[in-house]
């Protein structure tokens, strides 16, 4: 199994807000197991990832959405197939509500195509959560991923969300029988709901819901930073990020959370979990499992095991949920929003 190539020196990071990254000279970016011409696909991934590091928490939501719906082919991108009009597919659906990142997947691929090598839509979408993970984590999260081969699905319906994924509803029983369709235990489970700690919410109707279900004084933290967010840039989902005045009025207590890791990818979550101040009704429901519950208090008590369980949730979703098909691309996909006409077979 490959490793991440460290001959770069690690970044540094000054948390100055939650989507600021300053990089340190000469940061190497994460490697996955089988990459086509190893170093030049993961560097072009990782510079395009950095390119748009705001929308980075984007692309491991992304890779969920995807790759839970269909298995990892890509389905989400498309904006229309010949047996789906355009507003029928996944990314009509909504569940897939706010996905971002979508059209860097294609400068990806263009860019590696310039030079003379092909991935499919879909590898690009894992590598680029990938990368994502490595960027947001200050380097700290490293997991090996298979690749390239994935294939682009040419089927995607705005039924099928809601068949396989969570809503924020849901109760812990519900969440726990959706992630066991695929084999993932509640340590996965526990594991990949961390990365609710990055990233910004957007108060629709049904976060406005859930958001008044958590603790009050979250409530009102949410309420403060909404009246502060400019040009629809939403709230901070994690409460160590929020601004000072509305952190004081969630009366958050950070114990053993590194509050200067402002927008960073680590195991702060469980601490606002633990003390409901989570969005999500779904996130809490991981405070009523003994198991679940057991997870959240030691991966906040122990960075180290919360990686290690991360990066292997993550690397099962990447490699183990295969396109389910029947139809798939013969090749890759031209545009990664479009199929290839020639490989699908055309009502008649």
């Amino acid at each position: 199994m490959a490793k991440r190539n460290e001959k770069g020196s690690l970044f540094l990071v000054a948390a100055l807000a939650a989507v600021i990254f300053v990089l340190a000279a000469q940061a190497t970016p994460a490697v996955a197991v089988g990459y086509t011409d190893g170093d030049k696909v993961q560097k072009v991934v990782y510079e395009e990832v950095m390119n748009v590091k705001e929308k980075a928490a984007g692309f491991i939501r992304l890779a969920f959405h995807d790759c839970f719906v269909r298995g990892c082919d890509a389905s989400v991108l498309l904006l229309e197939t010949p047996t789906n009009p355009a507003g029928q597919t996944e990314k009509d659906s909504g569940f897939n509500g706010g996905l971002r990142g979508m059209e860097v997947i294609d400068i990806i691929r263009n860019r590696l195509l310039a030079n003379g090598t092909k991935i499919s839509c879909a590898d690009a979408v894992v590598f680029a959560a990938r990368e994502a993970a490595n960027i947001l984590s200050n380097g700290n999260i490293k997991y090996p991923v298979d690749g390239p081969g994935r294939k682009d699905g040419v089927v995607s319906s705005v039924d099928d969300p809601p068949k396989f994924l969570p809503t924020p509803s849901f109760t812990f029983k519900q969440l726990a029988d959706s992630f066991g369709v695929f084999k993932f235990s509640v340590t996965d489970l526990v594991a990949l709901s961390t990365a609710h700690g990055i990233g910004v919410f957007h108060q629709t109707p049904i976060m406005s819901s859930n958001v008044s279900k958590t603790a009050s004084t979250y409530a009102l933290a949410v309420a403060e930073e909404a009246s502060t967010s400019t040009n629809g840039a939403g709230v901070k989902i994690n409460v160590r990020d929020m601004g000072e005045k509305a952190r004081n009025i969630s009366r958050y207590r950070p114990d053993g959370v590194n509050m200067t890791a402002v927008g960073v990818l680590d195991n702060s979550y469980c601490n606002a979990n633990l003390q409901n101040m989570v969005p999500f009704d779904s996130d809490f429901e991981l405070t009523k499992n003994g198991t679940a519950l057991k997870l959240l208090n030691d991966y906040k008590m122990d960075a180290k095991l919360w990686k290690t369980d991360f990066e292997a949730a993550m690397t099962k979703l990447s490699n183990t949920l295969k396109a389910v098909g029947p139809l798939f691309e013969e090749g890759y996909r031209v545009k990664c929003n479009a199929t290839n006409y020639d490989s699908y077979p055309r009502p008649k």
